[in-house]
């Protein structure tokens, strides 16, 4: 009998592509939104409900194996907003799983928690081991979620993998998108792993392809049997993108903006004050 897996926030972007994953892969999806979904597949059901109405989600919880945690705000929307769906919806989230007996979560995590990072040449390659640096209110609202679910896995004994998702399955426009590309099928693939893997306790990996110039270290994710079935793009617009963007040099003055330096491109760069300087330090 195929699992039950619910997904919440599944009628955005990433929701839609990973109810077609998890499908494939042979799972039952109980897609939930606070929007309504029509036009639901085989082997899948939908139900609107707010994310924060912890009774009613914990009823439809009750007859799955598991949930991937995808609702949040995906902007950098006003503090007042993040709190209420990314914090609250989490928090939410994670006590419904664990009343309805849920003890498998997998977290929609972003790599703009390190954000603030600088990238490559200009600072080392982030593993999940390095520094938190959100670069924005949605990444704090991220950074919180992989909190609580670290929490919820050590105290009460839920398997909770947070996955830090990349760039997904939208065009490389530049080496730093190039490098945290992420295929909807390997998306499909990390997920299958938080649900099924014996191993899992909590356990953070990066959401990326095997691409060129790769930014992260995913060495948690291979430690799993993750293995990257797609690189970024074909050939050809792999190496127009690194033509068309060439790494600056250490300690160049070609990338002077928080946008060029770091990880975490326009993210960064939103409202950054002052110099960017500190951003090496």
């Amino acid at each position: 009998m195929s699992k039950r897996i619910a997904i919440t926030g599944a009628a955005g972007l990433v929701g839609t592509g990973l109810r077609k994953q998890l499908l494939e892969r042979g799972y039952e999806v109980l897609a939930l939104d606070i929007k309504p979904i029509t036009g639901c597949a085989e082997r899948e059901q939908s139900a609107v409900i707010d994310i924060c109405d912890q009774a009613a989600l914990t009823a439809l919880l009750r007859e799955c194996d598991a949930v991937v945690h995808l609702a949040a705000c995906t902007t950098d929307a006003p503090w007042d907003q993040q709190v209420k769906l990314s914090v609250e919806g989490a928090i939410s989230l994670f006590d419904a799983a664990r009343d309805a007996g849920v003890r498998r979560v997998v977290y929609a995590s972003s790599h703009h928690v390190v954000g603030l990072h600088p990238r490559q040449p200009h600072g080392p390659v982030m593993d999940t081991h390095s520094q938190l640096r959100p670069d924005s209110r949605y990444a704090v609202g991220k950074a919180f979620g992989e909190s609580i679910g670290a929490l919820y896995a050590y105290k009460y004994g839920m398997q909770v993998m947070a996955i830090r998702i990349g760039n997904v399955n939208t065009q490389a426009i530049d080496r730093r998108r190039l490098g945290s590309w992420l295929s909807w099928r390997d998306l499909g693939q990390l997920v299958s792993i938080g649900i099924e893997h014996p191993d899992v306790v909590f356990s953070v990996v990066y959401g990326i392809s095997d691409s060129t110039g790769r930014h992260y270290d995913n060495s948690a994710a291979f430690s799993l049997g993750y293995r990257p079935e797609d690189g970024g793009h074909d050939a050809d617009a792999e190496a127009r993108v690194l033509r068309e963007d060439p790494v600056p040099p250490a300690g160049s003055d070609a990338a002077k903006s928080a946008a060029e330096l770091t990880l975490g491109g326009a993210f960064s760069q939103s409202e950054y004050e002052g110099d960017t300087q500190r951003l090496l330090r």
